[in-house]
C-alpha cells in the first residue's frame, strides 16, 4: 500500500496540468521460446492482468515457434486465437529469427554480422512463410510487422508492402511513413527484463517518469516487454504484478484521458481523417476506365478504382506487346486513383498503345491512341 500511495503522489505531481489523451500500447515480443525449463508457458496470466485494467496487448509472434516441438500441444496457439476475440492484436515478428547466412539467432531480414543485404525474393519468401503459418495455426493475417532485432532495409519494406502490411514497429523515426505507405510506430523503453524485487520500485518510478515525458511529447507510449515468459520475473509473478501496478497508477491519474490501444489502432488514430478514406467512398469493385481524352495529344488521364489496399502496377505497351514504361508500381489505398500520361515524359511516336493494370488478383487491359 505504501508503494502504491507513493506512486499515486508521484503521478499527481508530475502529470498535473496535462489535458491531452495518451494512447498507451503494450507490445510483447518473443512470447514463445525454445526454452522448455521455465514455466508456465502461457500468456493468459499477463493478458488477464492487463484486461482487468482496461488494457490491450499487441503480441509480436515469431510464427515458426508455433510448430516447434515445445509448442506442439497447441496451448499457446489456442490462447492466441482467443486473444483476438478480446480485442488484442497479433503482429508478425519475422519468421524464425535465424539468419540464413551466418546462422546466428536474432536477425534474419538483414545479416548484421556480414553487413549483407538479402534479395527481395529471399525476404518475401520469409514473409510468405510466416503469413502462411499464422493463418494455418491462428487464423490471422496480420498487418503489423516487428523486424527481428529491429533490423530491416528498403527491400524488407518493399516486401512488406507487397504483402499488404501497413505498419512497422521498429526503432528510429516514429509517427511517420518511412517508406512509401509503410508507417512506423517505434517502441519506447523496456523495464521488466529479468525483473527482481530489488529493482521493482526503481523501475516503476523510471517508467512513470518516462511515460510522463515521452508520452506527452509523442501523444503515445509503447511499453515494450521482451521474452517475458522465459524469465524468472514472470515465473514468480513479478512482471504481472509490476505491469498491473503501473496500469493502476496510470488509470488513477489519467482517468478517461488514457486510451489503451493496439499498434494497429494507434496507427489508425494517427492517420484520421487525412490519410484514411471514409468507408462510404471506397468502391465496391476493381475497375480500369478508358483513358480520356482518346485519341490524345499531348496528355491523357487513366483512372482506376480499388476496393481494398493493394499493390498496383500500371504498364504501357506498344502494339507488338513490348513494354514501353511502368507508369505505376506502388502500394495504394482503397479508393479512386488517376494517372496522367504526358507524352513529353516518354519517347513514343504516333500509334496504338495498350495499358495494363494489375491490382491484387485484378488484371485488365485497354487500348489508347496517340496522334501528333
Amino acid at each position: 500500500m505504501k508503494t502504491f500511495l507513493f506512486f499515486l503522489f508521484l503521478l499527481c505531481n508530475t502529470f498535473a496540468g496535462q489535458e491531452d489523451t495518451l494512447l498507451f500500447i503494450i507490445r510483447v515480443d518473443d512470447i514463445l521460446s525454445r526454452n522448455v525449463t521455465t514455466l508456465p508457458r502461457r500468456i493468459k496470466d499477463f493478458q488477464n492482468a492487463v484486461e482487468l485494467r482496461g488494457g490491450k496487448v499487441t503480441w509480436a509472434v515469431i510464427p515458426h515457434r508455433l510448430i516447434e516441438s515445445q509448442n506442439l500441444d497447441g496451448v499457446v496457439a489456442q490462447e492466441l486465437r482467443e486473444t483476438l476475440q478480446n480485442g488484442h492484436e497479433i503482429a508478425m515478428h519475422g519468421y524464425n529469427h535465424i539468419c540464413l547466412l551466418c546462422g546466428q539467432s536474432g536477425h534474419e531480414m538483414f545479416c548484421t554480422v556480414n553487413n549483407h543485404q538479402f534479395s527481395y525474393e529471399h525476404q518475401v519468401a520469409l514473409v510468405d512463410s510466416g503469413l502462411r503459418l499464422l493463418l494455418d495455426t491462428v487464423g490471422i493475417t496480420p498487418r503489423t510487422f516487428v523486424p527481428p532485432a529491429h533490423v530491416a532495409d528498403s527491400i524488407t519494406y518493399s516486401a512488406l508492402l507487397d504483402r499488404s502490411f501497413n505498419l512497422l514497429s521498429s526503432t528510429g523515426q516514429t509517427k511517420s511513413f518511412i517508406y512509401r505507405n509503410l508507417y512506423n510506430l517505434a517502441p519506447n523503453n523496456e523495464y521488466t527484463w529479468q525483473l527482481t524485487t530489488s529493482q521493482y520500485s526503481s523501475r516503476l518510478a523510471s517508467a512513470l517518469n518516462d511515460i510522463r515525458n515521452t508520452g506527452a511529447s509523442n501523444g503515445y507510449y509503447c511499453l515494450l516487454l521482451h521474452d517475458p515468459f522465459i524469465r524468472q520475473g514472470y515465473e514468480n509473478g513479478l512482471v504481472v504484478r509490476w505491469t498491473g501496478e503501473l496500469l493502476d497508477s496510470l488509470n488513477i491519474y489519467f482517468g478517461g484521458r488514457i486510451k489503451y490501444v493496439t499498434l494497429q489502432e494507434a496507427f489508425q488514430s494517427f492517420n484520421q481523417p487525412a490519410n484514411i478514406i471514409k468507408q462510404e467512398s471506397v468502391p465496391g469493385t476493381f475497375s480500369l476506365s478508358q483513358n480520356y481524352p482518346n485519341p490524345f495529344n499531348p496528355s491523357t488521364v487513366i483512372k482506376y478504382q480499388l476496393p481494398a489496399d493493394c499493390r498496383v502496377t500500371l504498364n504501357l505497351f506498344d502494339i507488338l506487346g513490348n513494354r514501353i514504361a511502368m507508369l505505376v508500381d506502388e502500394y495504394k489505398q482503397a479508393g479512386i486513383h488517376s494517372y496522367e500520361l504526358r507524352i513529353s515524359d516518354y519517347n513514343i511516336t504516333s500509334g496504338i498503345y495498350f495499358y495494363e493494370i494489375n491490382a491484387g488478383n485484378f488484371r485488365n487491359v485497354k487500348k489508347m491512341i496517340f496522334i501528333k
